[in-house]
């Protein structure tokens, strides 16, 4: 997984966490290491910004822990060892640490877990790519799995796919729908892997005939990502707040339309739509998950 990360980033990261050592130490290194107050995250921050390497450093450490809390959720979605997910989640908050702006007025783990969930997703979903299974489809089975064994937990006995795919809101003949197509891609991806063998031909998988697909897998993953943290954020506006929103800063992949032009749209001034935005935005920033949503796109 190693020769997949990107080698300066990579090298970077490899500086502060050091991962030569069993993970049974590892855990028991990053448990020292002191968590730290918000203001003291502002404070190595701006220090960061100066080119502090031994606050970067500190900041990065003291938060591996967090690294480590969301790779434990997030393992049954993958093949990936515990290890390497990680990792890749290090690089995200090395990502993280980077980006980080104090003067947003935020915790630095709010900030930080969003860039270690993407580096994570990231990784899974181009190890996962191999299989053709779109990535909203694993997420769905990975709710599925995981809302099937707290069931059969709690009620101490297999239960029906309905059952669990009525506790994530989703019908038994979608839920069905995507265990057969991940059934399918597993099934193609052994039967080029058989025709090697029978051929005595270099074994090839579904990973490099669809190579150039591949080139746009994060772009695709983020841009999907972005759209769904922008949907849910704007949960919070009524229908004419979300539209001009949406007008406003072309979040229907249109060109951004001014005041001007959203007001001859519904027929008012620009003024009425100026005090809409305004209101619009003041929603969202006073609205937690809203504003948690969107805060991983602040740069």
């Amino acid at each position: 997984m190693k020769n997949q990360l990107n080698k300066k980033a990579y090298f970077q990261c490899a500086k502060i966490v050091n991962f030569d050592e069993n993970l049974g130490d590892y855990i028991k290194k990053i448990s020292k290491y002191p968590i730290l107050s918000t203001s003291e995250e502002k404070e190595l921050a701006n220090l960061i910004k100066k080119g502090d390497s031994e606050a970067k450093k500190k900041l990065v450490q003291s938060n591996l822990r967090l690294v480590f809390n969301v790779a434990k959720k997030s393992i049954h979605t993958t093949t990936l060892s515990f290890c390497d997910l990680i990792q890749e989640g290090n690089l995200g908050l090395m990502a993280a640490v980077d980006k980080f702006n104090p003067k947003l007025g935020y915790k630095f783990s709010t900030y930080a877990v969003w860039w270690i969930k993407q580096a994570m997703f990231k990784a899974i979903s181009e190890q996962s790519y191999c299989m053709k299974i779109p990535v909203y489809i694993q997420e769905t089975l990975s709710r599925y799995k995981k809302a099937k064994e707290t069931l059969e937990k709690k009620y101490g006995c297999t239960i029906n796919s309905s059952l669990a795919a009525r506790e994530i809101g989703i019908s038994e003949e979608k839920i069905d729908t995507f265990l057969n197509a991940y059934t399918k891609a597993l099934s193609l991806e052994t039967g080029f892997e058989k025709l090697s063998e029978t051929t005595g031909a270099r074994e090839m998988s579904l990973c490099e005939i669809v190579e150039d697909e591949k080139q746009n897998v994060e772009k695709n993953i983020l841009d999907r990502q972005l759209k769904n943290d922008i949907n849910r954020a704007l949960e919070c506006l009524k229908s004419r707040e979300k539209e001009v929103i949406t007008l406003r800063f072309g979040l229907n992949e249109n060109a951004r339309k001014t005041l001007e032009e959203i007001g001859n749209i519904y027929g008012v001034t620009k003024e009425c739509i100026r005090q809409i935005e305004k209101r619009a935005l003041q929603k969202i920033n006073s609205t937690k998950t809203s504003r948690e949503l969107l805060i991983g796109y602040i740069i």
